[in-house]
């Protein structure tokens, strides 16, 4: 530790006499130079996120939904293992896709901007097989385009994976996930510039009869920034989980409270004296009324009108 001892008049003196003269050099005990890593401002660090623990609990919300979205066409919910995420360069991602695959981009306006889902062509190939019947490990039909059944298979998978993510955020934050535009070509693929940073999230779907697929789920960096501080936490809020089948059975319950009511025609007032008088047959004169107070279970909530019907006196709520 330095010392915090100030210099003298006499030492200051020295010094300054030592630089006129030339016998003390310039620089001489001063702090060697360190070098410093420039940082600019406004890059892509992947550091703001954290080490995106709550972006994997979303995944694994995801794979485990993601199960149930190949089950119709499967016939069996295949294992899906949800990997870590992965931050690299969009054009390094590219160079390393496939030159012919499912390429679906899907907007997300809560987060200002849209995210990118690959599916392999040779698991679709598979779901259309195992769709009609088939079971095994089915090659690609073609190298250049899909086939309308398979784009149409792509749709529902699609459709299943909006949900599904929308369901997996909302407990984080809520994010509606549309299908924007698909392709299957990376080289026509217009998604962000090819010097951003992305996370890559992988899902490994399982099959016991072919070779794994992974399905993949690429997000820009810059938009996770936009909830860089719900990305890094450890605790996650509570979601409702609203159970409808309950919440039928509790208004239907409700709704069965038998309540009573009562229209009441008019109060007069008597004072103690005449209260002692009152005999049978007595006659108590009110004040003449249109309107008539309806309380239910002593609160007053409608007017209604004396009126009749059926050849019963009845009351018309007003």
């Amino acid at each position: 530790m330095s010392s915090s001892r100030k210099l003298s008049n006499e030492e200051v003196a020295a010094l300054l006499e030592g630089l006129e003269d030339g016998s003390l050099a310039v620089g001489a005990g001063a702090v060697p130079t360190k070098d410093y890593q420039p940082y600019a401002l406004g890059a892509d660090d992947a550091n703001l996120l954290g080490d995106l623990y709550t972006l994997r609990l979303i995944n694994e919300r995801f794979g485990r939904q993601f199960r149930n979205i190949l089950l119709p066409m499967l016939r069996f919910a295949p294992r899906v293992q949800t990997l870590p995420p992965e931050t690299r360069r969009f054009d390094e991602y590219l160079a390393s896709l496939d030159p012919f695959l499912g390429l679906t981009t899907l907007r997300v306006d809560e987060l200002k901007g849209s995210i990118l889902a690959t599916v392999p062509a040779r698991l679709i190939s598979i779901l259309v097989n195992s769709f009609f019947g088939g079971r095994g490990d089915s090659p690609i039909t073609r190298s250049s385009e899909f086939t309308p059944t398979e784009e149409r298979m792509i749709q529902i998978v699609m459709e299943g994976a909006t949900k599904t993510l929308t369901d997996a955020w909302k407990e984080v934050y809520e994010a509606n996930f549309e299908v924007m535009a698909s392709e299957m070509n990376p080289a026509f693929l217009s998604f962000i510039e090819g010097n951003e940073q992305i996370v890559i999230c992988s899902f490994v779907v399982q099959l016991p009869f072919a070779k794994s697929a992974t399905i993949e789920l690429v997000y820009p960096l810059q938009m996770l920034k936009l909830i860089a501080p719900l990305l890094r936490s450890k605790v996650q809020r509570v979601g409702e989980n609203r159970d409808e089948n309950w919440a039928t059975r509790l208004r239907d319950a409700i709704m069965e409270i038998p309540l009573v009511i009562a229209p009441r025609v008019a109060e007069p007032t008597v004072d103690l004296t005449q209260l002692l008088r009152l005999r049978a047959g007595a006659v108590i004169a009110i004040e003449p009324f249109n309107d008539v107070p309806v309380y239910i279970e002593g609160h007053s909530l409608f007017n209604g009108r004396i009126g009749e019907k059926d050849g019963k006196m009845a009351v018309s709520i007003v």
